[in-house]
């Protein structure tokens, strides 16, 4: 019995290597997957012209997330960052006509960024403006 849960717990582990990698998500990768699950809901309440809820305080750790690699973030970075929170202040702030053009302001902020560092996401990026 022991060891049928010793190859179960070994099938496991290797199980999570393959599909998460050798290395375990950063800080930052997982604050940022946070934000972009976070924005496709508020996307949603901005098309139906809702109120969007207070999501995101939690968003002032972009500048003390670790990255994977610290060397990712650059020297322009903390300037991205800062830009992202102003503009999520004022997303925040607006009023419900100017929800929409404010929502896709912060998501030109992020593609902003993106386009200096860790481009994979713009895409995604993309995809999350209203027309």
């Amino acid at each position: 019995m022991k060891i049928k849960g010793l190859f179960l717990v070994s099938g496991l582990l290797i199980l999570s290597v393959l599909l998460n990698g050798f290395r375990s998500e950063s800080e930052l990768s997982k604050l940022m997957r946070t934000m972009a699950n976070d924005m496709k809901r508020v996307r949603v309440k901005v098309q139906k012209g809702e109120k969007v809820p207070m999501f995101y305080k939690k968003y002032h750790r972009i500048n003390t997330a670790k990255p994977s690699v610290e060397s990712k973030k650059g020297e322009r970075y903390p300037e991205y960052a800062n830009a992202f929170l102003i503009q999520l202040d004022r997303f925040g702030k607006a009023e419900k006509v100017d929800q929409k053009s404010e929502y896709n302001n912060l998501v030109k902020t992020c593609i902003r960024c993106h386009e200096t560092y860790c481009p994979g996401p713009i895409s995604m990026l993309k995809k999350l403006q209203l027309p």
